[in-house]
């Protein structure tokens, strides 16, 4: 990504902020997926090592217990302090993926999911939802978790499940504009946990996800889905317009109209040197109102992937 594309847009220097190593998960991600490092170059491996002792990703896994999982042994669902939310929220604060923790957590939410085939439900006797499917998948993906073939076999039931483009869920709170927009991000965000040599075989996937999200013109206009201009991380349960267009500037997709109106409004919504605030609270963010290390990043990734199309700011 180039920095002209990003650096230009910018109304202040947000690099001390983002750097920071008190908060090792963002100066990973920030190293990889903003100023280009490689996975193996020091620095990254640094930063992701120490993500095991210090930062939100940390004090996650120090509540977890030895076995590798957390709260009830079968409750792998239960909002919020179940399995699955709980690595899913270390996940996307930055912990090392090969902490063994990490695989443990993984391993053991692999076992408890149900059902046993298809895609995944948040607990026994539960209808399996697509939103929930593709944010296991995804996490799980970014574990090294992308081959295990229950996740193979979870992913083709998204792609068989009917609803096109959209996905249907059974969390009618989430659904507007005829599906679940959580589904639609957490599916980019699936796609985007594969290697790119990988993404081949689920550019249709991908293209579903894009078709609906056009289709309802990124909800810039009309009924909009909750918290879409409520930009926060961790996103568990839940989506924003920020979140989407991150996804899709890691996935690399050409700029459409409405991906240049929504990285428009992102450019907006900056505040003071260079910052953008956690705008929700949110299970295990940043403090709400006070600006995030995180929601500045993926900010600062879609303004480097899209930047180059927008006028002056």
């Amino acid at each position: 990504m180039s920095e002209g594309a990003w650096w230009v847009h910018l109304r202040g220097d947000p690099s001390a902020f983002l750097l920071d190593e008190a908060e090792p998960g963002v100066l990973w991600r920030t190293l990889v997926e903003l100023l280009d490092r490689p996975d193996d170059s020091p620095a990254v491996r640094r930063a992701r090592e120490a993500c095991r002792e210090r930062g939100l990703a940390a004090e996650i896994l120090a509540r977890q217990n030895p076995l590798g999982f957390w709260g009830s042994p079968a409750g792998y669902g239960a909002r919020w302090g179940g399995t699955a939310w709980e690595l899913l929220a270390a996940t996307w604060l930055g912990a090392d993926p090969e902490d063994r923790r990490m695989v443990l957590a993984a391993e053991v939410l692999l076992s408890a999911l149900q059902p046993t085939s298809g895609g995944f439900a948040t607990g026994k006797g539960r209808l399996p939802s697509a939103c929930f499917t593709a944010e296991v998948c995804a996490a799980l993906a970014r574990l090294g978790f992308a081959h295990h073939p229950r996740l193979r076999e979870a992913v083709a039931w998204l792609a068989a499940r009917p609803g096109y483009p959209g996905w249907s869920c059974p969390e009618l709170r989430h659904l507007v504009g005829g599906g679940c927009p959580v589904a639609a991000v957490a599916v980019l965000r699936a796609v985007g946990e594969h290697p790119p040599n990988e993404r081949g075989a689920l550019a249709e996937l991908l293209q579903r996800a894009l078709a609906w999200l056009e289709g309802h013109a990124f909800f810039l206009a009309g009924v909009a889905p909750r918290s879409w201009l409520r930009w926060a991380h961790p996103n568990l349960g839940r989506t924003d317009l920020l979140d989407a267009v991150y996804a899709l500037a890691r996935l690399g997709v050409p700029a459409g109209e409405w991906c240049v109106r929504a990285t428009e409004l992102v450019r907006a919504r900056q505040e003071a040197g260079g910052r953008w605030v956690q705008g929700d609270r949110v299970f295990r963010g940043e403090p709400f109102g006070a600006p995030s290390r995180w929601v500045t990043l993926k900010a600062l990734v879609a303004l480097a992937q899209y930047g180059r199309v927008l006028g002056e700011g």
